[in-house]
C-alpha cells in the first residue's frame, strides 16, 4: 500500500512539473501582488502554484505526524488497560487460593481441637463464602468495566 501511495505521489508530482514546464505563458503571467507581514512580492501564477503545493505538502506531513502520534498513544493505552485487567484477574485468583487455604486450615484446626471449635469452623466457612460472593460481584463489575 505504501508503494502504491509513493508511486501515486511521484506520478502526480511529475505531471504537475510537466504542466508547469510546458505552459510557459500561463505560469509566468503575473498573478498580482502578495502582501505578507509588511512585505510586498510580485508573484506569478507559477510561484503561487508552487507555494500552494509546498504548503499542501507541509499540511500532509503535519497530519501524518498527528495521526501517527494518536495511534501510538491509543496502542499504549490499550496495552495498559489489558495489563491492568490481567493483574486484577491474577489478584482475584490469588485471593481465592488464599481463602481456600485459610478455610482448609481452619477445618484442620477444628478437627484437631475437637467439636468445641465447631462453631469457629462454621463462622470461618460463612466468612469465606461471603468473601467469595463479594469477589464474584467484583469479577462481574470488572468484566463490565473492561468492555
Amino acid at each position: 500500500m505504501i508503494l502504491v501511495g509513493l508511486l501515486l505521489v511521484l506520478g502526480l508530482s511529475g505531471l504537475a512539473l510537466a504542466a508547469f514546464m510546458n505552459n510557459d505563458g500561463l505560469y509566468t503571467a503575473p498573478a498580482g501582488t502578495v502582501e505578507l507581514f509588511g512585505y510586498s512580492v510580485e508573484a506569478t501564477v507559477g510561484q503561487v502554484f508552487l507555494t500552494g503545493a509546498v504548503a499542501g505538502a507541509f499540511v500532509l506531513i503535519g497530519l501524518s505526524m498527528m495521526f501517527g502520534g494518536a495511534g501510538r498513544r491509543a496502542r499504549r493505552r490499550m496495552a495498559a488497560r489489558r495489563e491492568l485487567a490481567e493483574q486484577r484477574a491474577e489478584m482475584r485468583d490469588l485471593q481465592r487460593k488464599h481463602d481456600t487455604m485459610e478455610s482448609e486450615l481452619a477445618a484442620k484446626r477444628a478437627r484437631e481441637t475437637g467439636a468445641a471449635d465447631a462453631q469457629a469452623v462454621m463462622d470461618a466457612k460463612a466468612a469465606a463464602k461471603a468473601r467469595e460472593a463479594e469477589r464474584a460481584r467484583e469479577d462481574a463489575d470488572a468484566g463490565a468495566a473492561t468492555r
